[in-house]
Formats: C-alpha cells, structure tokens, sequence
C-alpha cells in the first residue's frame, strides 16, 4: 500500500536493485577485463609494427645499396661494351686494308710474271 501510495520501495524492490547492481558490476569487470586484453593486444601490435618497420628500412638500405652497385656494374660493362665496338670496327677497317693490299700484291705479281714472259 504504502508503495501504490507514496512510491516506497518495498524489499523486494530492495532485493532487484542489488540484483541489478550486482549484474551491472559483473558486467564493469567483464568489460575491464575485456579492455585490458585489448590494451595488451594494442601494445604486441604496437611493438610488431615497430620490428616490421625497422625491418622494412633494413631492407631498403640492402635493396638500396644492391641497386647502385648493379648500376656502376651496368656502366661499367656499358663502357667495355662500347670498347669493344671501337676495337671490332678498328679490326674490321684494318681487315678490309690488309685483303686490298693482298689484292693488290697478287695483282702486282701477276703483272711481274707477265712482264717476265713478254721479255722472255
């Protein structure tokens, strides 16, 4: 009665209010202790990306350095390569000056044996 007409609580109101707090405390250390596994999550992750990061730099020093010796060792091969053609051509004019002279030696011979002839 007292509860119809004043809005009391009664003890059995009483009795769902500790029920109800006593849930939502057993839900509060649910969820800290649901936030403190996800801090400790935050913080592995944290510490990985760190080690991944400073491998990924580590690697793009190695990868930096292997690209500037291959390309010294490309330039360096380029210049060889353009030597060799200088000495190719070199060889080729010197070929071709050597089978003229040949020509004209055999051609010199053939007119010495037949000057021979004609004043035999």
């Amino acid at each position: 009665m007292l509860k119809a007409l004043f809005g009391t609580a009664v003890v059995s109101d009483v009795t769902q209010l500790h029920d109800l707090f006593d849930e939502l405390q057993s839900n509060q250390q649910n969820n800290v202790h649901s936030i403190d596994n996800q801090i400790t999550y935050i913080k592995k992750l944290d510490s990985d990306t760190s080690e991944n990061a400073e491998q990924t730099a580590n690697m793009q020093s190695v990868i930096r350095g292997n690209i500037i010796r291959l390309h010294d060792r490309f330039t360096q091969i380029t210049k060889s390569l353009l030597w060799l053609n200088l000495t190719v051509y070199g060889q080729s004019e010197l070929f071709t000056i050597i089978r003229q002279l040949e020509f004209s030696i055999l051609q010199l011979t053939q007119r010495l044996d037949e000057l021979t002839y004609a004043i035999q």
